[in-house]
């Protein structure tokens, strides 16, 4: 018996029951896919272009018919339940990505109280890994939802611009600022470079409002590239474009306290999440153990917590 392949439940083979009601409608399915990448290779979405991590993903889109294993789509539809995304093509490691996403994503979810994009760490059938992530923009009727990335929201010509988080934040509502400052910090402790504009999204909901989807996209991205610790500044006037990579946005909490302040959010809601994030560390350095990441991908993921870390807790405030 080994970890779930959605929750990393232990001593479980394939899906727990809960990650089969949340992921499958209480399917059971196998963590090892029938299909192999090749088969949906030609129905990408796009093609590559830039070098982030996410310029160079490819993505399919798989579906499961009543009674029916999980099954490559033609086309982007209503059918299409699930997003699947193979092993990068390159950088370092390549094929411990969807591992990576997968404990990522999980480590939002249940450390952080991040509502994600349900997801499960998969196999095609050749043994190459996949990620897949179940869809969150259709209703409980098949009807698709609206959605709109912040690259779109803030009229940015390209996902990496002079916006800040800080013109992401004044847009959310009350109750989404508190969501999108702990998603900040969850994303600058484990090292993720890539969560630019194209990664954060307003969704709409029963009654029509736009409030800020689950989180996607989600991964290490140290691991596989000399990233930098967060993909856009925090504010306009602490602009660090111009430094040396591994120097650029190296914020710790008094920033994060600052940036709460600016979004208008509660001192004692800040200082809560503050703390609590603060104390997540030897957490998620469990969680990053029980994933399938390799053994030296797992070294890589925890030593950059451990030094990201080290610059959180730089700050004139007391942390324990």
């Amino acid at each position: 018996m080994g970890q779930c392949n959605g929750c990393l439940k232990d001593n479980t083979k394939g899906f727990c029951s809960s990650c089969e009601t949340t992921l499958f409608n209480r399917s059971k399915v196998s963590p090892q896919l029938k299909f192999n990448w090749e088969d949906i290779s030609k129905r990408i979405d796009g093609q590559p272009m830039g070098f982030s991590i996410s310029g160079v993903q490819r993505k399919g889109f798989i579906g499961k018919p009543r009674g029916i294993d999980l099954v490559p789509k033609m086309n982007v539809d209503k059918k299409s339940q699930y997003i699947i995304k193979p092993m990068l093509s390159k950088f370092n490691l390549p094929d411990q990505s969807p591992a990576n996403e997968h404990v990522s994503m999980q480590i939002a979810k249940q450390l952080f109280s991040i509502k994600i994009a349900e997801c499960a760490f998969m196999n095609f059938a050749n043994g190459t890994p996949a990620y897949i992530t179940r869809r969150f923009d259709y209703d409980v009727n098949g009807e698709k939802l609206n959605q709109e990335d912040f690259g779109s929201v803030l009229k940015a010509a390209h996902k990496y611009t002079s916006k800040t988080y800080q013109d992401v934040g004044e847009w959310l509502s009350p109750v989404n600022r508190v969501d999108f400052l702990r998603i900040l910090i969850f994303n600058f402790i484990t090292g993720n470079g890539d969560f630019h504009l194209k990664n954060i999204s307003l969704l709409e909901t029963a009654d029509g409002d736009m409030m800020l989807s689950p989180s996607y996209d989600l991964m290490n991205t140290k691991i596989h590239l000399a990233d930098n610790l967060l993909a856009l500044n925090l504010f306009e006037e602490f602009e660090q474009t111009s430094l040396p990579l591994g120097e650029k946005y190296s914020y710790n909490s008094d920033d994060f306290i600052e940036f709460g302040n600016r979004l208008k959010i509660k001192e004692t809601i800040i200082t809560k999440n503050i703390d609590a994030s603060n104390k997540k560390e030897n957490e998620i350095l469990a969680m990053v153990d029980k994933s399938f990441l390799s053994d030296d991908a797992k070294n890589l993921y925890k030593n950059n917590v451990v030094e990201n870390y080290k610059l959180f807790r730089q700050s004139k405030r007391v942390v324990s």
